[in-house]
């Protein structure tokens, strides 16, 4: 049985980034320094991320973001997850995320200073803590660091920023 285009769910909307870890288990946060347009964004933590250019794929995007907002240099591990969400407009967007290590050159400072205040490794305890006050951005952060540390567990490695 074929299933047919009343099944497809189009989505016009893609995102892409890393969870990278350290030995402890923390993860590498932004915290947003909020755009124009978009002050509700400010002050909030995620993971380095960022919308799929047209024509690029989610991988240089989660490489080109984690430079951009971090100044990671990322060396992409493996997949961890795509999940379908909604912007606050209700515009549905897909985020992909892959566990990644910093690479030597890497500077752990964004490049685009008016985007992002902060970037540093945060511990679990803390992020449940911002979780819980409503301080990271997107519920998918938290399903990606979930996934990160599942991974990390499978792989017996500690990959480390």
């Amino acid at each position: 049985m074929q299933f047919g285009p009343e099944l497809h769910t189009p989505v016009e909307h893609r995102a892409a980034g890393v969870v990278v870890l350290n030995e402890a288990g923390d993860i590498l946060l932004v915290r947003e320094g909020g755009v124009p347009g978009q002050p509700q964004k400010a002050g909030l933590w995620h993971i380095p991320s960022g919308t799929v250019e047209p024509g690029e794929n989610p991988q240089d995007t989660a490489v080109r973001e984690a430079w951009e907002e971090a100044g990671v240099r990322a060396g992409l591990l493996t997949f961890l997850a795509a999940y379908l969400g909604r912007f606050p407009d209700g515009e549905p967007v897909l985020r992909h995320a892959w566990l990644a290590e910093a690479l030597p050159g890497s500077t752990f400072t964004p490049t685009l200073p008016d985007e992002v205040l902060e970037v540093r490794f945060v511990p679990k305890a803390e992020f449940d803590a911002l979780y819980g006050a409503g301080l990271i951005r997107m519920h998918h952060t938290k399903l990606f660091y979930e996934d990160a540390l599942r991974e990390r567990g499978r792989r017996g490695a500690t990959p480390t920023g």
